[in-house]
């Protein structure tokens, strides 16, 4: 009788144990990136009071005769199913969308790692990616790349996004000396239209300033005569801003000058000088282009030829068929003291008026002159304002300057058997030598799952089946409690014999 009470006192003991996995499944309903454990039991020993016989004669064969000797834990298994997916929209949450782990480490070399499905990142004063104090492991950028095609460190590194970090500035163009070298790219690209009509009265004001009858000044509003201003911003190659103002005026014929600043004809060929038309004096189709430095300290070289001047013009820009003739103007923009105020030197870039396929962008037709900037290439200085993580583990950050550049990317761990991973705390497994040494990759590369940015992991606890089997394990703990008290009735029994 003593076996039965043995037997039941291993099952107290088995149940309570899944009574506790239970319990801690439970405790762990909401916690991020949880996984369940299960309890599975197996049969310990059995006495054997008879072995089996083979049939002998007349005789049958007999089967074995065995008493088992109670229970045992067979295993605790962590469930590795993916949890629900929890949306935060918060920029440094991150979930994983099928198999894998998040690298975390606390040592400063990056080699004591631990694995987690946690993705509830953050970020501590000095940028770094971390979860609970634990640095989050991927690539990091190679120093000095952030820009236009930034290059990726093959080791694994702390993840940083720090606020220092800074866009480098491009200049608009080439930055040479003077001189020595075009840039042969659209590094500014004007577009819109000039308007064809003069919109003017038929006759020019007349105006007699001698006092003797004769019309010595004949007088027009130059706005009738050149489009708005367009301003753009040019950068050298330290970030410095440059503002240059263009203007498209009309071309006058010859034997005609147009005093611009006090916009009047100061020489004239007029069939009728008391009865001027404003059509005797102009080119049909043909324009000066006025290019400006608003700041007085820098000067202006077109085609890099000649003196640099405080205004430049550029003569003929000339129309057919409503499409300008020009595709491009080279400007060189230098100061007047040799270097401009930051020590940057002087650089040159392409005013063109055509897009990469050549289609002309600036055009002629009878309606309102729009014209306006299309493409700019170089920016100033930036430095890093927000940051967003992609499906593919890639950190992108947006800089002040208007740029974006990736700044890290998250990797991943898989293992062949992942049950086979150890818990320790705060969401963490580490490696044993049964889940196998880990896969490392980027994520949606190589078979890796790709991430879902501003979500979360949740625990995959199956409330209603945690319940069920609390109840089924209550119920086991109860009937071999029944078990010990019942040979316990038993053994009194015996010991009563002997009254």
């Amino acid at each position: 009788m003593m076996r039965s009470m043995n037997s039941a006192v291993s099952a107290l003991k088995a149940h309570q144990a899944k009574m506790d996995v239970i319990g801690n499944n439970i405790a762990n309903v909401n916690t991020v990136g949880f996984k369940a454990g299960r309890v599975t039991f197996k049969e310990v020993l059995s006495q054997t009071i008879k072995g089996a016989s083979a049939n002998q004669g007349g005789r049958s064969g007999t089967n074995p005769q065995q008493i088992g000797l109670g229970i045992n834990i067979g295993s605790i298994d962590t469930i590795h199913t993916r949890g629900s997916v929890d949306r935060t929209d918060v920029p440094t949450d991150v979930m994983i969308n099928g198999d894998g782990f998040f690298i975390v480490s606390d040592d400063e070399n990056f080699l004591n790692r631990s694995y987690t499905r946690a993705g509830n990142f953050s970020i501590d004063s000095m940028g770094n990616l971390n979860l609970g104090g634990y640095r989050v492991l991927g690539y990091r950028i190679e120093d000095g790349t952030i820009g236009e095609t930034p290059k990726f460190k093959t080791t694994l590194e702390g993840l940083v996004i720090s606020k220092a970090m800074t866009f480098p500035a491009q200049v608009t163009g080439i930055s040479e000396p003077a001189n020595a070298k075009q840039s042969t790219e659209r590094d500014v690209i004007i577009e819109g239209n000039i308007d064809a009509d003069l919109g003017l009265d038929a006759s020019i004001t007349v105006k007699d300033t001698s006092g003797n009858g004769n019309a010595d000044e004949w007088l027009v509003s130059s706005s009738k005569l050149m489009t708005n201003p367009q301003f753009i911003t040019v950068y050298d190659e330290l970030g410095g801003e440059h503002e240059l103002k263009l203007t498209f005026r009309r071309k006058m014929k010859s034997g005609f000058s147009y005093d611009w600043d006090n916009e009047k004809f100061t020489s004239q060929s007029f069939t009728d000088a008391n009865n001027p038309k404003i059509e005797e004096a102009i080119e049909p189709n043909k324009w000066e282009l006025v290019i400006e430095a608003v700041n007085s300290t820098e000067a202006i070289d077109v085609n890099a030829a000649g003196s640099p001047a405080p205004k430049y013009f550029v003569d003929n820009i000339t129309f057919t068929d409503g499409k300008v003739d020009l595709s491009k103007i080279n400007i060189e923009l230098s100061s007047s003291t040799g270097t401009f105020p930051n020590g940057a030197d002087t650089f040159n870039f392409n005013l063109s008026f055509e897009d990469e396929n050549g289609d002309k962008l600036l055009k002629q037709f009878s309606s309102d002159s729009t014209i306006h900037l299309q493409t700019l290439t170089g920016y100033k200085q930036g430095k890093l304002d927000s940051f967003s993580i992609g499906e593919d583990g890639i950190i992108t950050g947006s800089f002040t300057n208007g740029k974006t550049s990736a700044i890290g990317r998250i990797a991943l761990a898989r293992f062949k058997n992942p049950e086979g991973l150890q818990k320790t705390q705060e969401n963490l497994f580490v490696s044993t030598s049964n889940s196998g040494n880990p896969i490392i990759g980027k994520p949606g590369l190589g078979g890796f799952a790709t991430l879902i940015p501003g979500a979360l992991e949740m625990s995959n606890v199956d409330l209603a089946k945690e319940f069920t089997t609390m109840i089924t394990t209550q119920r086991g703990f109860q009937a071999n409690s029944r078990v010990i008290t019942t040979t316990d009735e038993m053994l009194q029994e015996l010991v009563n014999l002997k009254r």
